[in-house]
């Protein structure tokens, strides 16, 4: 399936390129618009072809995929509990389905929580690292050594959440949760997150914020490695742009230090990337990390096994 979406893509690119190269970068060059245009459209309408027929062979696929979804996650995650993080620009679809694979797959869905586009402001990261500081759980430490505002608001949140021995007070996670809502940098979708051995994020496909200096895919991909350093494991999900250098998946992906311990799936559009999210997380749950999708850094299409 993966393979498919990447022929849709080069198809769309080669028609944009071949429109671009010949209607506006050079005008006058042979078979150009002051010359004869019936090659180039007959180029047009052939690579428009093939991207309609990839486009099509890939909406099939994912319809077979969906209606055996259930089997393909089946007693992957018995027993594990997942809290779900969200950004603005995550497709419904996709969140609706992965919270549904994890049941599907024996899990838990703890909670789901948006990271709105306050907290990913640039404006907000002084204030977050002051509540973070402030309203840490007892016993729990933030990172000296990474200040990032991500890396300290996934901090707090993974210690408040965080199952097991070292979880939080009620009291103490409720601090946290207070805290982050009550400024509208967290928005509770449903009950409040409660303890999870493992969390996924899911994110659109933003391939940077060069406006800002990509301080929101910075922060996301911070966040992400934040909210692992405290939990069980993260798998970080979303689409293909956001697997772009400038992405929060890609600057996940090229970091020697969260590569090792952050999953990425970048397909998370298709139901192939949302089963694979789900094995990811089984992953995770082993102590293991991997980079899967259909970017050209991603480590393979999927898990197989």
């Amino acid at each position: 399936m993966s393979k498919a979406k990447v022929i849709a893509g080069l198809g769309f690119g080669i028609a944009i390129g071949t429109a671009f190269g010949f209607y506006g970068l050079a005008p006058n060059v042979e078979g150009g618009p002051s010359g004869s245009s019936a090659e180039v459209q007959t180029q047009l309408t052939e690579a428009k072809k093939q991207r309609d027929e990839a486009e099509g062979q890939a909406k099939a696929a994912d319809n077979v995929l969906t209606s055996v979804a259930d089997v393909a996650v089946r007693n992957r995650l018995d027993g594990a509990s997942v809290a779900v993080f969200v950004t603005s620009d995550a497709e419904p679809k996709a969140v609706d389905s992965v919270r549904s694979l994890i049941k599907d797959a024996g899990g838990t869905v703890t909670g789901t929580a948006k990271l709105t586009d306050k907290m990913l402001n640039p404006d907000s990261g002084d204030n977050l690292k002051s509540i973070a500081a402030n309203s840490l759980p007892s016993g729990a430490k933030l990172s000296e050594k990474n200040l990032n505002p991500g890396m300290h608001t996934g901090q707090v949140l993974g210690a408040a959440l965080q199952d097991g021995d070292k979880a939080a007070s009620e009291s103490d996670r409720a601090v946290v949760l207070r805290a982050l809502t009550k400024d509208g940098y967290l928005q509770e979708e449903g009950d409040a997150p409660a303890p999870a051995d493992l969390a996924v994020v899911i994110t659109g496909d933003s391939s940077g914020d060069a406006g800002n200096g990509n301080y929101s895919t910075q922060f996301l991909a911070d966040f992400a490695a934040g909210l692992d350093s405290r939990m069980g494991g993260v798998v970080f999900a979303g689409q293909q742009g956001s697997a772009e250098p400038q992405g929060a998946l890609g600057m996940v992906r090229v970091s020697g230090e969260y590569k090792e311990e952050v999953s990425t799936v970048d397909n998370v559009d298709s139901e192939a990337g949302r089963i694979t999210v789900i094995r990811a997380l089984q992953q995770q749950k082993d102590k293991k990390a991997g980079h899967y999708g259909a970017a050209a850094n991603a480590a393979a299409p999927g898990i197989d096994k």
